[in-house]
């Protein structure tokens, strides 16, 4: 009758510790998928800006001599 206790205790501790490791796992996959869109994101506002910036330079005659 001792041994089953423990036993369920050792199950336990076992079913938590896989239960933290599936959490973290998540968390690590939710972080580099953030990170994706935020990296995706900051490249999509730079193109703009050197598109913009293209456009203005063309618009104010850079090609043109003085």
């Amino acid at each position: 009758m001792n041994k089953q206790p423990v036993e369920l205790s050792e199950i336990k501790t076992e079913i938590l510790h896989a239960s933290i490791s599936v959490d973290n796992d998540m968390n690590d996959k939710s972080k580099k998928e953030n990170n994706v869109r935020m990296l995706k994101a900051r490249r999509a506002i730079e193109a703009y800006r050197e598109e913009k910036r293209l456009h203005d330079s063309i618009a104010n005659g850079w090609d043109y001599p003085d």
